[in-house]
């Protein structure tokens, strides 16, 4: 199961990384720049990957279609969330409606 604190953590790694290179030293940080870019390009496209999966494991959740109790609970706990941001969102119309 993909740890979505680890892969925040680590694409956030690699940018602190680069800049302390880009000012160590310019000079090699620039040779590296390229490499460094193609690679936060990757983690960037890996990101956009896992929250996709993230999606369709939700919308499979609904279908009634995950059987995994890990996924369940994660899952769960999202619905819980969900629900919270919609209320609050919902508050938040309906005080601008009221100025």
């Amino acid at each position: 199961m993909v740890d979505f604190k680890k892969v925040l953590k680590s694409a956030e790694r690699g940018v602190m990384n680069l800049l302390e290179i880009l000012k160590e030293d310019p000079i090699y940080g620039g040779r590296l720049r390229n490499l460094k870019s193609k690679e936060m390009g990757y983690e960037r496209r890996k990101f956009h990957h896992i929250i996709e999966l993230g999606r369709k494991t939700y919308r499979l959740y609904y279908q009634n279609k995950i059987t995994d109790p890990e996924l369940l609970y994660l899952c769960k706990k999202l619905r819980v969330i969900d629900h919270q941001s919609k209320i609050h969102h919902g508050t938040e119309r309906r005080t601008k409606k009221r100025e």
